[in-house]
Parts: structure tokens; C-alpha cells; sequence
């Protein structure tokens, strides 16, 4: 959904999120990238009064299902956090002298490093069957053949979905989906 449209849903309460790294770049790989992204969104749940009710963070992307308890706010949101997100990234990048600044250099008057796509998806979750669907995507996401990130979706780290399974607390801090949808 482009930004044109998002006016017509400001009344709706939860959002199904996708944003990727710059060129689809795998900036995210390492943990303390992942690790920055998990700490923002603990931040704008507080700031925006959001319940997070799934998430995954990849290599080069991350999903989250959002939803806000008070206004939406979804722009402002993902605005604040991959501002914040690419800062803190690019400081630990350059930290580390890191090859990946040359591939997130650009040309452009008004910034020097590109960490993410300049827009992000939203998806619009209307009902419980809907979110069902997302979080099952969100939780398979990292056993696809070409992530092969690990063998079942409770192992993965950086995913709500060992928290749906009661194995773990979430370093996300997770509303269960089934407290806001009947």
C-alpha cells in the first residue's frame, strides 16, 4: 500500500509490517544489528502505546504485526524507528570499519548512508484468521529453503515464535494476539 493510501486506514487498529535493507543487503545478519532492531521496537511500543503482537527479524528484512492500543500512528512509527534503526547501525558498521558502508554509501545531498528501502508494506489485519495467516508466515520465515536459518521456527532467536509455543520469554516484549483478537 502506497503512502497516498494509507490515510484511509487511520482508524484501524493492526497492521501486518515489512521493511528491507537498502538493496536488500544483508545488513541484519550479525546479533547486535538484530539486537538494535529489538530494542527500537521495546521503544515505539512504549512510545506509540503499541501491543506487538508477532514478529522475525532477518538477515536483510524484518515483519511485525503492530497494534495500537490508542491512535495509529503507523507512519510516524516506522518513521521513528528506522531512523533511529539506521543511525544506530551505521555507527556500529563504521565502529567496525565495516566493508558493508561502501554498499549503503550513496550520492545524495541529503544523507551519506543508506540503511533501509525508503518506503515500507503494510498490510491492514482485519480479522483473527488474517493475523493467523501472518504470524504463521512470519514464524516460517526463517526455515525457507534460501534462509535455511534453522530447522524449526522455535529455534530461531529473533521471532516471536517460540513465545506462541511457551518455550521462551521473547526479548520482544509480545501482547499474544489471542488477548486482543476474540
Amino acid at each position: 500500500m502506497g503512502l497516498r493510501n494509507r490515510n484511509l486506514f487511520l482508524e484501524k487498529k493492526c497492521f501486518f509490517v515489512t521493511t528491507s535493507c537498502y538493496k536488500h543487503i544483508k545488513l541484519l545478519q550479525d546479533n547486535c544489528y538484530k539486537l538494535i532492531i529489538v530494542n527500537s521496537l521495546n521503544f515505539i511500543a512504549v512510545k506509540y502505546q503499541i501491543s506487538i503482537l508477532g514478529y522475525v527479524i532477518m538477515p536483510n528484512h524484518f515483519h511485525i504485526l503492530l497494534y495500537f492500543n490508542e491512535e495509529n500512528k503507523l507512519s510516524d512509527t516506522m518513521r521513528d524507528l528506522k531512523k533511529f534503526c539506521a543511525f544506530e547501525i551505521r555507527k556500529y558498521l563504521e565502529a567496525d570499519k565495516s566493508p558493508l558502508l561502501n554498499l549503503i554509501r550513496i550520492e545524495n545531498e541529503k544523507q551519506v548512508f543508506k540503511v533501509w528501502n525508503d518506503r515500507f508494506d503494510d498490510v491492514w489485519i482485519g480479522s483473527k484468521e488474517l493475523l493467523e495467516i501472518k504470524l504463521e508466515y512470519i514464524h516460517q520465515n526463517p526455515l525457507q529453503s534460501h534462509w535455511n536459518l534453522c530447522e524449526y521456527p522455535e529455534d530461531y532467536n529473533y521471532s516471536s515464535a517460540a513465545f506462541y509455543l511457551g518455550k521462551q520469554d521473547s526479548i520482544v516484549k509480545l501482547t499474544d494476539y489471542r488477548d486482543v483478537f476474540d
